[in-house]
Protein backbone atom coordinates (compact mmCIF):
# COMPACT_ATOMS: atom_id res chain seq x y z
CA UNK A 1 0.00 0.00 0.00
CA UNK A 2 2.82 2.41 0.85
CA UNK A 3 4.35 1.99 -2.62
CA UNK A 4 1.01 2.71 -4.29
CA UNK A 5 0.53 5.84 -2.17
CA UNK A 6 4.05 6.95 -2.98
CA UNK A 7 3.37 6.48 -6.70
CA UNK A 8 -0.14 7.92 -6.92
CA UNK A 9 -0.65 9.89 -3.72
CA UNK A 10 -3.71 9.87 -1.52
CA UNK A 11 -7.18 10.24 -3.00
CA UNK A 12 -8.56 13.75 -2.95
CA UNK A 13 -11.50 14.03 -0.57
CA UNK A 14 -14.01 16.83 -0.50
CA UNK A 15 -14.40 16.77 3.27
CA UNK A 16 -13.42 20.43 3.62
CA UNK A 17 -16.56 21.26 1.60
CA UNK A 18 -18.84 19.34 3.97
CA UNK A 19 -20.66 21.66 6.39
CA UNK A 20 -19.95 19.19 9.22
CA UNK A 21 -16.14 19.12 8.68
CA UNK A 22 -14.73 20.52 11.94
CA UNK A 23 -11.43 21.92 10.68
CA UNK A 24 -10.21 24.85 8.62
CA UNK A 25 -7.00 25.05 6.68
CA UNK A 26 -4.86 22.34 5.17
CA UNK A 27 -4.51 18.97 6.83
CA UNK A 28 -2.07 16.39 5.54
CA UNK A 29 -2.41 12.61 5.96
CA UNK A 30 0.28 10.83 7.92
CA UNK A 31 2.47 8.32 6.16
CA UNK A 32 1.09 4.78 6.17
CA UNK A 33 3.30 2.44 8.17
CA UNK A 34 3.93 -1.12 7.10
CA UNK A 35 1.56 -3.82 8.41
CA UNK A 36 2.58 -5.34 11.73
CA UNK A 37 1.52 -8.26 13.88
CA UNK A 38 -1.86 -7.63 15.48
CA UNK A 39 -1.44 -6.99 19.22
CA UNK A 40 -3.48 -8.78 21.85
CA UNK A 41 -6.48 -6.65 22.68
CA UNK A 42 -7.19 -5.55 26.25
CA UNK A 43 -9.33 -7.98 28.20
CA UNK A 44 -8.60 -10.82 25.76
CA UNK A 45 -10.53 -13.93 26.76
CA UNK A 46 -12.12 -11.97 29.61
CA UNK A 47 -8.85 -11.74 31.58
CA UNK A 48 -8.47 -8.39 33.38
CA UNK A 49 -11.41 -6.95 31.42
CA UNK A 50 -12.59 -3.79 33.16
CA UNK A 51 -15.91 -3.98 31.26
CA UNK A 52 -16.60 -7.46 32.68
CA UNK A 53 -15.72 -6.18 36.17
CA UNK A 54 -18.07 -3.21 35.78
CA UNK A 55 -20.88 -5.51 34.61
CA UNK A 56 -20.30 -8.00 37.43
CA UNK A 57 -20.37 -5.34 40.14
CA UNK A 58 -22.78 -2.92 38.41
CA UNK A 59 -20.38 -0.13 39.27
CA UNK A 60 -22.59 3.01 39.35
CA UNK A 61 -19.69 5.18 38.19
CA UNK A 62 -19.72 3.21 34.94
CA UNK A 63 -23.07 1.37 34.54
CA UNK A 64 -26.35 3.31 34.21
CA UNK A 65 -28.68 0.50 33.05
CA UNK A 66 -28.58 -3.29 32.69
CA UNK A 67 -30.56 -6.44 32.00
CA UNK A 68 -29.55 -10.08 31.69
CA UNK A 69 -27.99 -9.57 28.25
CA UNK A 70 -26.47 -6.11 28.15
CA UNK A 71 -25.56 -2.97 30.01
CA UNK A 72 -25.30 0.71 29.19
CA UNK A 73 -22.05 2.29 30.34
CA UNK A 74 -20.76 5.81 30.82
CA UNK A 75 -17.49 6.96 29.21
CA UNK A 76 -14.97 7.78 31.93
CA UNK A 77 -13.71 10.91 30.18
CA UNK A 78 -15.75 14.09 30.56
CA UNK A 79 -18.24 14.52 27.70
CA UNK A 80 -19.27 17.55 25.69
CA UNK A 81 -22.28 16.13 23.84
CA UNK A 82 -25.75 15.87 25.42
CA UNK A 83 -25.62 12.07 25.22
CA UNK A 84 -22.64 9.72 25.16
CA UNK A 85 -22.70 6.09 26.31
CA UNK A 86 -21.63 2.52 25.49
CA UNK A 87 -23.90 -0.47 24.91
CA UNK A 88 -22.11 -3.73 25.81
CA UNK A 89 -22.98 -7.39 26.33
CA UNK A 90 -22.92 -8.55 29.97
CA UNK A 91 -20.96 -11.68 29.01
CA UNK A 92 -17.49 -11.17 27.60
CA UNK A 93 -17.84 -11.35 23.81
CA UNK A 94 -16.87 -9.60 20.63
CA UNK A 95 -19.44 -9.03 17.88
CA UNK A 96 -18.83 -12.34 16.15
CA UNK A 97 -19.06 -14.20 19.48
CA UNK A 98 -22.51 -12.95 20.56
CA UNK A 99 -25.10 -15.59 21.31
CA UNK A 100 -28.21 -15.16 19.15
CA UNK A 101 -30.44 -14.06 22.05
CA UNK A 102 -27.92 -11.41 23.13
CA UNK A 103 -27.40 -10.21 19.56
CA UNK A 104 -31.16 -9.85 19.11
CA UNK A 105 -31.54 -8.03 22.42
CA UNK A 106 -28.75 -5.61 21.61
CA UNK A 107 -30.44 -4.76 18.31
CA UNK A 108 -33.68 -4.05 20.19
CA UNK A 109 -31.77 -1.96 22.71
CA UNK A 110 -30.12 0.22 20.07
CA UNK A 111 -33.60 1.16 18.90
CA UNK A 112 -34.93 1.65 22.43
CA UNK A 113 -31.96 3.75 23.55
CA UNK A 114 -32.51 6.16 20.68
CA UNK A 115 -36.20 6.39 21.53
CA UNK A 116 -35.42 6.92 25.23
CA UNK A 117 -32.81 9.61 24.60
CA UNK A 118 -35.03 11.47 22.13
CA UNK A 119 -37.96 11.27 24.55
CA UNK A 120 -36.15 12.86 27.51
CA UNK A 121 -33.29 14.94 26.03
CA UNK A 122 -33.20 17.65 23.40
CA UNK A 123 -31.54 15.42 20.78
CA UNK A 124 -32.85 14.42 17.34
CA UNK A 125 -31.23 10.96 17.03
CA UNK A 126 -28.39 8.73 18.19
CA UNK A 127 -25.25 8.03 16.15
CA UNK A 128 -23.93 4.47 16.62
CA UNK A 129 -20.34 3.34 15.98
CA UNK A 130 -18.22 0.33 16.69
CA UNK A 131 -14.55 1.18 17.10
CA UNK A 132 -12.93 -1.06 19.70
CA UNK A 133 -9.78 -2.39 18.09
CA UNK A 134 -8.02 -1.97 21.45
CA UNK A 135 -10.60 -3.74 23.64
CA UNK A 136 -11.95 -7.24 23.03
CA UNK A 137 -15.25 -6.74 24.91
CA UNK A 138 -17.77 -5.46 22.35
CA UNK A 139 -18.94 -1.90 22.92
CA UNK A 140 -21.15 0.20 20.68
CA UNK A 141 -20.43 3.93 21.02
CA UNK A 142 -23.63 5.98 21.17
CA UNK A 143 -23.56 9.76 20.69
CA UNK A 144 -26.14 12.49 20.15
CA UNK A 145 -25.80 16.11 19.16
CA UNK A 146 -28.05 18.90 20.45
CA UNK A 147 -31.16 19.49 18.35
CA UNK A 148 -30.55 22.24 15.82
CA UNK A 149 -26.74 21.96 15.87
CA UNK A 150 -26.69 20.93 12.22
CA UNK A 151 -22.96 21.44 11.81
CA UNK A 152 -22.42 18.47 14.15
CA UNK A 153 -24.46 16.04 12.03
CA UNK A 154 -23.10 12.74 10.85
CA UNK A 155 -19.64 11.37 10.29
CA UNK A 156 -17.63 13.87 12.33
CA UNK A 157 -19.83 14.04 15.46
CA UNK A 158 -17.29 12.17 17.57
CA UNK A 159 -14.55 14.61 16.46
CA UNK A 160 -16.72 17.55 17.50
CA UNK A 161 -17.39 15.76 20.78
CA UNK A 162 -13.65 15.57 21.42
CA UNK A 163 -13.11 19.28 20.74
CA UNK A 164 -16.09 21.09 22.29
CA UNK A 165 -16.01 22.23 25.94
CA UNK A 166 -16.96 19.49 28.37
CA UNK A 167 -20.22 19.45 30.30
CA UNK A 168 -20.57 19.47 34.06
CA UNK A 169 -20.24 15.80 35.09
CA UNK A 170 -23.21 15.86 37.49
CA UNK A 171 -25.50 17.44 34.90
CA UNK A 172 -24.34 14.96 32.25
CA UNK A 173 -24.95 12.02 34.62
CA UNK A 174 -28.41 13.38 35.52
CA UNK A 175 -29.29 13.36 31.81
CA UNK A 176 -28.01 9.79 31.45
CA UNK A 177 -30.10 8.77 34.47
CA UNK A 178 -33.19 10.20 32.72
CA UNK A 179 -32.39 8.10 29.65
CA UNK A 180 -31.89 4.98 31.82
CA UNK A 181 -35.23 5.50 33.57
CA UNK A 182 -37.01 5.93 30.24
CA UNK A 183 -35.24 2.84 28.90
CA UNK A 184 -36.68 0.85 31.82
CA UNK A 185 -40.14 2.11 30.85
CA UNK A 186 -39.65 1.14 27.22
CA UNK A 187 -37.87 -2.18 27.47
CA UNK A 188 -37.45 -3.32 31.07
CA UNK A 189 -34.13 -3.91 32.77
CA UNK A 190 -32.82 -1.93 35.71
CA UNK A 191 -31.49 1.59 36.08
CA UNK A 192 -28.36 2.01 38.20
CA UNK A 193 -28.50 5.39 39.95
CA UNK A 194 -25.28 7.35 40.49
CA UNK A 195 -23.53 6.26 43.70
Amino acid sequence: MSATIEATGYRELGWADWPSWPFEGELRPRAIVEPAEEPTRQGAGGADCFMCAAAAHLDPSYVIWHDEHAFLGVPQAAQSLPFGAFLMPRAHADLRDLRPATAARMGELLTAIERAACDVLDVPRIQVARWGDGQEHLHWWLFARPTGMLQLRGTFLSHWGDMLPTRDREAARADLDLVAARLVDLTGGHAVPAG
